[in-house]
């Protein structure tokens, strides 16, 4: 039996106990609009992301995991300006109101919104083909805000995690790259348990919120990884007035890309592909070893894959020194159409 509007927004994402009390919440769903407070010499982080069924992920995918990922990708956003989650707001079109895939979809929401205390404060459903909006709002020090315009000359380049994976999972789930034709895994070599590690990676990516907040201090700029190393780091260097030297040859892979992609694709991949929702910063040299103490402490793994230079340019070099030709295709929403 099909489902009103309000019903499913009642059983879905009301009951489902989705607008659980926070502090800084005064008034969460279920009115027009929510209230929120702001903790004084706090500011409020916006940020938003819609995904497209066919696009973002498979149409038939596990509602959980696409719920997970939707909360995952904005929430990381949040990480790259060092902010707290404080709660989200949720546009969601369906195709139809199919009762066991709203009810997957609402506890995959709600495991990681939990899990970072963010609960839904508002948000809207129509009809028509999927895709989910999400808007995440979270707090941050006045003083302690991570921006992409401060990276100086001679700061170290840091990434959190591994490069590349987000890109190799969108191919091994049978989705569109923009990588190109060539950019597929090698069919000799993945394994099961290679492609359940893609899975993972990609429905599951791990904002670096901790990260961010204990180091914001340490850190002179960041950005999250959504379009490939290379475009955000473009992003952060363009802010700043700097240009980049990247050595390739330190950039940090999975066992599971490793596997499964060859020496070439995996560079293409963390160079240009995307989805990969790590945190690329920049660390002034004195302050290196301090930061790489504070991520071991918080069992997360950060790696120096270059530095901050004079000039515009981002230049990518190997082992011997020598310079490498780059591409500017980073993903792009609509170049990529």
């Amino acid at each position: 039996m099909s489902q009103s509007e309000f019903e499913i927004i009642q059983r879905y994402f009301v009951d489902s106990g989705l607008g659980f009390a926070r502090t800084g919440v005064v008034l969460g769903i279920g009115d027009d609009a929510a209230l929120l407070q702001l903790p004084p010499n706090r500011l409020l982080a916006i940020s938003m992301d819609t995904l497209l069924a066919g696009v973002h992920f498979p149409a038939t995918a596990e509602p959980a995991l696409i719920a997970r990922r939707a909360l995952a990708v904005n929430l990381s956003d949040l990480a790259a300006m060092a902010a707290t989650p404080l709660c989200f707001t949720l546009g969601l079109v369906l195709p139809e109101s199919n009762g066991a895939w709203l009810q997957g979809f609402s506890e995959g929401l709600l495991d990681l919104a939990r899990k970072y205390e963010c609960p839904l404060v508002g948000g809207d459903t129509t009809h028509g083909e999927l895709s989910i909006t999400i808007q995440v709002q979270g707090t941050v020090d006045a003083d302690r805000v991570l921006r992409r315009d401060g990276a100086e000359v001679g700061d170290r380049i840091y990434v959190s995690g591994f490069l590349g994976d987000g890109a190799i999972a969108l191919a091994s789930l049978g989705l569109d790259s923009h990588l190109g034709r060539n950019f597929a895994l090698n069919k000799s070599q993945p394994s099961a348990s290679c492609f359940e590690y893609f899975k993972q990676a990609y429905y599951q990516p791990k904002p670096r919120l901790e990260l961010a907040q204990a180091c914001a201090s340490i850190m002179s700029s960041g950005i999250d990884i959504s379009d490939g190393l290379y475009g955000d780091l473009k992003h952060i260097v363009t802010a700043s007035g700097k240009g980049a030297q990247l050595r390739v040859n330190l950039f940090p892979y999975s066992d599971a890309a490793i596997a499964c992609m060859s020496v070439d694709n995996r560079m293409q991949a963390a160079l240009y592909g995307g989805d990969d929702y790590e945190l690329c910063f920049t660390v002034p040299p004195k302050s290196c070893q301090a930061l790489e103490q504070a991520a071991l402490a918080l069992n997360t793994k950060v790696t120096c894959i270059g530095e901050v230079i004079r000039g515009s340019e981002i230049i990518c070099i190997d082992a011997s020194g020598s310079e490498l030709p780059v591409s500017t295709k980073s993903y792009d929403h609509f170049g990529n159409h």
